[in-house]
């Protein structure tokens, strides 16, 4: 038997056992019962084993049946998705993309280029999901996701992007009050606003290539940035955030920023997702106009 042969009776094998019906099977890929018959025994001939129980009223899979199924329904979804990748190839880019973003950054970065995003390419779909915690790619089934420091090793694709200016911050008010840091070591007398773990309390500066650690405190904790702020400008303390953050705070005055010489190297961000073969071209552009405009939010702040 040909290997076209094969591939083709394979394809009707598979459709065989997801109908759970010679007739209904035929219907589906417009060929008689006789001829799905004759299939499925051609395989059954090549192979040397029965795939199938049959009665008159039901069909089942034998163990080697089983087993076979799982190859043929692989080789049915390779032809589907080759197929489905060449149409996307051909036809503008179109379809469902699911994307994966840390809270704040999803909203106050992300959400914002989307409007731009659907004028380009109105026939996309984006479904942004908001979620501190990462996200399985592959078993949740996310296209991408945004993640944030030194990604662990894993089967993922990277695009790396420019890094994310960090800063100190604090109102007037509070400076008028406390008075105003000249070295991280003195941020111990200060009220520092924190998330809740003793490694996140820990502040990292940098002077002259060497790392400066200090451990803070303050009058609250809170595992939301967005939170902080509010209370950074109520006067309540020093918060260390991302620049993108505190942007419009730092350009109207509410805040102001502390020790500028002292900061360390911007945080690495990245564009993670689960290959690159087959990639649908829906996702290939949204990677492409992600990239082109998150690489300018290091730079403009």
């Amino acid at each position: 038997m040909s290997l076209l042969q094969r591939l083709s009776d394979m394809a009707v094998f598979a459709r065989v056992v997801e109908c759970r019906s010679f007739t209904q099977a035929g219907l589906a890929l417009d060929m008689s019962k006789g001829a799905v018959s004759k299939a499925i025994s051609r395989l059954e001939q090549h192979l040397k084993v029965r795939l199938l129980q049959r009665s008159t009223r039901q069909l089942s899979l034998t163990a080697e049946g089983l087993a076979f199924f799982a190859y043929c329904q692989q080789v049915v979804q390779q032809a589907d998705q080759a197929e489905h990748h060449l149409s996307e190839l051909r036809d503008e880019p179109s379809g469902l993309i699911r994307l994966s973003a840390p809270i704040t950054f999803g909203t106050m970065v992300l959400a914002p280029l989307f409007a731009e995003l659907h004028r380009q390419y109105p026939l996309l779909q984006i479904e942004l999901n908001l979620d501190d915690n990462l996200v399985d790619l592959i078993a949740d089934q996310f296209d991408l996701a945004v993640r944030f420091g030194k990604l662990a090793d894993s089967s993922l694709i990277a695009r790396s992007l420019p890094g994310l200016p960090i800063v100190l911050v604090a109102s007037p008010g509070y400076l008028q009050q406390h008075g105003r840091p000249e070295h991280p070591h003195e941020l111990v007398q200060h009220s520092c606003l924190t998330f809740g773990s003793l490694a996140e309390r820990s502040w990292r500066f940098v002077h002259q290539g060497t790392p400066i650690d200090v451990l803070v405190d303050g009058p609250l904790r809170c595992n939301s940035n967005r939170a902080m702020l509010h209370a950074a400008l109520a006067d309540l303390g020093l918060l260390f955030v991302s620049r993108y953050q505190v942007e419009q705070e730092l350009a109207s005055g509410a805040l102001v920023e502390l020790l500028p010489d002292f900061m360390p190297k911007p945080s690495p961000f990245h564009l993670v997702y689960p290959h690159r073969q087959h990639m649908k071209a829906g996702l290939k552009v949204v990677i492409q106009f992600l990239s082109h405009q998150l690489s300018t939010v290091g730079r403009a702040c």
